[in-house]
This record gives structure tokens, C-alpha cells and sequence, in this order.
């Protein structure tokens, strides 16, 4: 790494930091605003799980192919990786309030209508075709709005925590991920019932996220967009090199663009694992659809409640730092995806799925921690928006590459897994940037 100039560069950090605390007076976070954003990720998260639980079983029904189903997720995920970025721009002049509303709100249409076209494809209204492409139209409504929430979310904690509790708020909030993963898959099979069927769950799940957005309306204060808070950094925010520093080109930036790179392939690994498991699952307990769904709930199930026992125990307790979780997270999701490669049952498979799931339980509060201790505060933004599009830009392909693997070759999948987590054990080993120690000293030092 070239050390040239390194100590400006940390020198202005302290100094933005320093800025940050002078100007801001509201910088605390009460524990019932923080648990009602935690419920909001968490209801989203449960339908999104819920769902992608269920749609093995809803494809097979139907009579869709296997990687159609895998696919039907590809178009709403594009689009949430491009909308992500620009929404956490808008929070940034507009508040981070209006922003989750704007995104739980899309989640509730596209539940609600995805769960009407699936309830006619069911009654065979609606020609295999049809369902795909209108199921993925509609779902594309919450790919545009939906990430709105995730941006804004983590902004609105990252404003408001000092660089020494960032972290462990930010594994909190990853938290609640863990717990919709745990009550999505649960659940599903429980709201499969009366004349609904497979399209029960989606209903429930948009109805109770109706119930939030009420509860986010009434409750959450309405914030000060940072574009006021800080006007001399917003103040040419329409130059071109500030546009660059504020969208895409922060990939490029030698202390944030490390931690973008590690979090977006973990993601492409794990979004492999998540959404080639159902498929698996159903082959190796050879059931039919409906009765293999309760074993489909249960491996992930499993998996998420290992992920939220490692964000919630194992990361206070170990007191962990991004480049330790990042590090400690993919040697696990490595081991995970080793296990699967071998697995030959259901308790095999599963064990596989619950190792790698705690890796990746680690990975993500440390690649979006390390990227907000290193952004300055008019970045939070934009890195909340650039953390949350790679959810999306993860699931474009990446589940369509992993299914139809899987249908060449039943391993092959996790064999890919495996070397792409092994590539970025050596990316992280080698780059300087994830792990250098001056940020971390530097952001104590600040707050203490």
C-alpha cells in the first residue's frame, strides 16, 4: 500500500468526524425508535424469506421449470441495485422517515398482487406464462421502491450512533434480518390454508407490513436531512466529481471500495446458497411439493436462527471488529459450502446450511460497519445506499447461475461457492485497506 499521505487522509477523517459530533445535538438513538426500524427490516425480511421459501413450491404447482422460478426474482433485483443508491441520495435531501415509508409501502402492492397472480395461476386462470411474467412485473414495483427502506434504515441508525457503537447497532439492525429468515420460512407453511393456498403467505405478510407502515407514520419522528445538517459538503453536490463521489464512483475509493467488493461476492455466494436450498431440499427428501415445504422452513429456519445467533450473541460477546468478522465469517461460509458439496440427507444438508449461514451472519455487519467507519459523514448516505444495492445486485443472476448448475450437476453450485469464498479469503488477507488498524484507533479516540 502506498503511504503516501496517509496521515492527511486520517487527519481529515478525524476532522469530518470531529465536525460531525460539534454539529450534531440529536445524535443519540432511543431504544423504541431503534426497535420499530428493527420491526420494519424485520417485516420485510420475513415476506421476502417467506416467499422465497415458498416458491419452489409454488413453481413446481403451477408448472413452472426450476430456473424460471430462480429467475422470477432477477428483474425486481436489478432494479432494487439501481434504485438503491438514488434513494438514499433523495434521503439525504428529503429525510430518511419519508423514504422508509415510500418503500414499505411498495412492499405491501407488490406482496398484495403477487399474491392475487399466484391465487389465479393456482385456480389455473392464468397460463404458466402469464404468472411469470406478471409476477415479475409486479414484483418489479418493489425491486424500484423497496430498497428505499434498506437505505434508509441503516442511514438513519448511522446517523445517529458515534463511530464506537456503530458496529454493534449496525449487527443489531443486521439482527433483524436473522430473525425475518427465522419467522419468514416458519411461518409460510402455518399460512398455506382455506381458499388462498400457496398465495396465504404473501397476503398475511403484506397485511401485517401495513400495519408497520402505520406504526412508522405515527411514531418515528420526522428527521433533518443531512443536506441541511451539513449545507457546506451538500453545497456542490451537483458538480460532476461530486456526483462521482456520491454514486457509482465510490467503488473506486481505495478505503470504502475493499469493503463494497468483499460484501457484493459474499452476497453473490450466499444468494446461491438461499436460493438454490428449496430445490435441494426437495430432491433429497424426494416428497412431493407441499409436504417437503415443512422441511424446506425447517433447513432455514436452522440456518437463521445459527445467523441471528451470531449477530446477537456471538458479536457483543467477542466484541469483534469488521476486519475480524469479515475474516472469521468467510472461513465459516467456506466450511458451510464444503459441507454441502458432501451432503447425502436432510440433517447433512441442513448442518452445511446453519455453518454457513453463521459465516455469513458475520460477513455482513462487518463489511457494512468497515464501509461506514471509513465513509465521512456526508457519505453515510450514499454508503447505506450502495451496502443496501448489493442485496439486489446479488440476486440478478446469481440464483439463475446457481439453479441451472444445480440441474447440470448436483455439487456444482457449492464447488463454485467454495472457490469464490476462498478468493476473497486471500482479497481480504492481502488488502491493506480491510485491514488496517489506524481507522478503528482513530474513530475511538474521537468519541472517547
Amino acid at each position: 500500500m502506498n503511504k503516501a499521505g496517509r496521515p492527511d487522509v486520517l487527519r481529515k477523517i478525524t476532522e469530518d468526524r470531529t465536525d460531525m459530533l460539534k454539529t450534531r445535538d440529536d445524535m443519540n438513538l432511543p431504544r423504541g425508535i431503534f426497535v420499530l426500524i428493527f420491526i420494519v427490516s424485520m417485516v420485510m425480511a420475513i415476506g421476502n424469506t417467506g416467499l422465497i421459501s415458498v416458491m419452489p413450491a409454488i413453481g413446481r404447482a403451477i408448472g413452472m421449470s426450476d430456473h424460471l422460478v430462480a429467475a422470477i426474482f432477477s428483474l425486481s433485483a436489478l432494479l432494487w441495485a439501481i434504485s438503491a443508491p438514488h434513494w438514499a441520495r433523495v434521503s439525504d435531501v428529503r429525510g430518511r422517515k419519508p423514504m422508509m415509508m415510500l418503500g414499505l409501502g411498495g412492499f405491501v402492492f407488490s406482496m398484495l398482487g403477487c399474491a392475487l397472480v399466484v391465487w389465479a395461476g393456482l385456480q389455473a386462470l392464468l397460463a404458466p406464462v402469464v404468472v411469470f411474467v406478471t409476477f415479475l412485473l409486479i414484483r418489479g414495483i418493489f425491486g424500484i421502491l423497496g430498497s428505499a427502506t434498506a437505505s434508509s434504515s441503516q442511514a438513519y441508525v448511522a446517523d445517529r450512533t458515534s463511530a464506537k457503537e456503530r458496529t454493534s447497532a449496525l449487527s443489531a439492525l443486521a439482527g433483524a434480518l436473522g430473525m425475518g429468515t427465522i419467522i419468514g420460512p416458519a411461518l409460510s407453511p402455518l399460512l398455506v390454508f382455506g381458499f388462498l393456498g400457496l398465495a396465504g403467505p404473501m397476503t398475511i405478510f403484506a397485511l401485517g407490513a401495513g400495519v408497520v407502515l402505520l406504526m412508522v407514520m405515527l411514531i418515528i419522528p420526522r428527521d433533518i436531512p443531512p443536506a441541511k445538517l451539513y449545507p457546506d459538503k451538500f453545497a456542490n453536490a451537483h458538480t460532476a466529481a461530486a456526483r462521482k463521489e456520491r454514486g457509482f464512483g465510490i467503488w473506486l475509493d481505495r478505503d470504502i471500495g475493499p469493503w463494497l467488493i468483499f460484501g457484493f461476492l459474499s452476497c453473490c455466494v450466499q444468494a446461491i446458497n438461499v436460493y438454490t436450498l428449496g430445490f435441494v431440499v426437495m430432491d433429497v427428501v424426494a416428497l412431493p411439493a407441499t409436504e417437503a415445504q415443512r422441511y424446506i422452513g425447517m433447513a432455514m429456519a436452522a440456518g437463521a436462527g445459527a445467523g441471528l445467533f451470531g449477530q446477537w450473541v456471538l458479536i457483543p460477546w467477542l466484541k469483534m471488529s469488521p476486519r475480524a468478522l469479515i475474516w472469521s465469517g468467510g472461513l465459516l461460509a467456506l466450511a458451510g459450502n464444503l459441507l454441502t458439496v458432501f451432503a447425502h440427507d436432510i440433517w447433512m444438508l441442513s448442518l452445511g446450511y446453519v455453518v454457513l449461514t453463521l459465516g455469513f451472519s458475520f460477513c455482513r455487519p462487518g463489511f457494512t460497519a468497515g464501509a461506514s467507519l471509513a465513509a465521512r459523514p456526508d457519505q453515510q448516505g450514499i454508503v447505506a445506499g450502495m451496502v443496501s444495492s448489493l442485496s439486489g445486485g446479488s440476486i440478478v443472476i446469481t440464483p439463475v447461475i446457481g439453479v441451472l448448475l444445480y440441474e447440470m450437476a448436483t455439487p456444482s453450485p457449492f464447488i463454485l461457492n467454495c472457490v469464490v469464498m476462498g478468493g476473497l479469503m486471500i482479497f481480504a488477507w492481502k488488502n491493506a485497506s480491510l485491514w488496517r488498524p489506524e481507522l478503528s484507533r482513530t474513530a475511538t479516540s474521537i468519541v472517547s
